[in-house]
C-alpha cells in the first residue's frame, strides 16, 4: 500500500554555464524513458541529507503523470526523501549531464523493496559536456577491464563506456567501493593495443541486477600522453567504423 503525501510546489532551476532549460513535455519524456533504457545510475541529493544516494528508473507512467523510482540505496536519505519529498537527481545521457527536480508523490513497497511514484517534472537542466568525447560501447566490440584491488579481491568485467577522461564498467563483483575512492593499478584492454593500467576515480557505484555485478563509472587520474593517444585513437577509430556501416 501507498502512503499518499501532499505534492510539493514545484522548483525553478536557474541556468548557468552551458545549461540548456528543457520544458517540452516530449523532450522531457523521452529523456526520462531514455534513462531506464539505459539502466543509467542516478545520483539523488536529498533535502536535508549531506550523502548522495544512487538509484535507478523502473518506469515511465506517461497516462500517470509520473515515473518510478528504485529505492534510495542509503537508508538516511531514503527516511529524508519520505519526509522532505523533494531531491534533485543528477545523471549522464550521451555526453550530457541531466539535473532533474524531483518531487515525491507516492511512496511504497514491492517485494520488500522501496520505490517511489515521482511525477514528471515540467523542466529539466541538460549540460553538454563537450571535454571528452564519450563513446558507448557495444556492437561486439570488448574492452575487458580488470581491478586487481577492490575491497580487498581481484575483480573483472568489460566495459560499457569510454573517454579520455574517464569510463563505464561492469565488474563481477558484489564489493561496492564508494564515491571518491581511488582503485590503483586498474588494467584496461583495448582491441588490438597493448593493455594499459591506470588510477580510476570512482564517481559512482551500485550493483546492478541486469547484469549480475556492479556498475562502476569513474574517472581517470594518472593517465599519461601515450595513454591518452591511444585512447583518443580507439575512439577515432570506432567512430569511423560506425559512419562506414550506418546507413546514410
Amino acid at each position: 500500500m501507498f502512503a499518499t503525501n501532499k505534492r510539493p510546489s514545484p522548483r525553478k532551476d536557474s541556468p548557468g554555464n552551458g545549461e540548456e532549460i528543457v520544458t517540452c513535455r516530449s523532450q522531457i519524456v523521452a529523456t526520462l524513458h531514455q534513462l531506464k533504457a539505459g539502466h543509467e545510475l542516478l545520483s539523488i541529493q536529498v533535502a536535508g541529507c549531506t550523502d548522495t544516494a544512487s538509484s535507478a528508473i523502473l518506469s515511465v507512467r506517461e497516462d500517470q503523470d509520473c515515473y518510478y523510482l528504485d529505492e534510495l540505496n542509503l537508508p538516511g536519505a531514503h527516511q529524508a526523501f519520505l519526509k522532505t519529498r523533494k531531491a534533485v537527481i543528477h545523471s549522464r545521457l550521451q555526453g550530457m549531464k541531466v539535473r532533474l527536480p524531483c518531487q515525491l508523490l507516492r511512496a511504497g513497497r514491492e517485494g520488500g523493496i522501496a520505490l517511489y511514484q515521482v511525477n514528471i517534472p515540467r523542466r529539466i537542466v541538460r549540460v553538454q559536456r563537450r571535454e571528452h568525447f564519450r563513446l558507448r560501447l557495444g556492437g561486439g566490440v570488448m574492452v575487458p577491464v580488470t581491478v586487481p584491488r577492490l575491497e580487498g579481491d581481484r575483480a573483472s568485467g568489460e566495459a560499457f563506456d569510454l573517454s579520455a577522461g574517464g569510463i563505464g564498467a561492469f565488474i563481477h563483483t558484489c564489493n561496492i567501493p564508494s564515491r571518491g575512492q581511488v582503485l590503483p593499478e586498474v588494467c584496461i584492454a583495448l582491441p588490438e593495443a597493448p593493455p594499459f593500467r591506470t588510477s580510476v576515480e570512482v564517481r559512482f557505484a551500485r550493483l546492478d541486477e541486469l547484469h549480475h555485478g556492479l556498475r562502476i563509472g569513474g574517472r581517470f587520474v594518472s593517465l599519461d600522453r601515450n595513454q591518452e593517444r591511444v585512447i583518443s585513437h580507439f575512439l577515432a577509430e570506432q567512430q569511423r567504423k560506425r559512419r562506414r556501416y550506418t546507413p546514410a
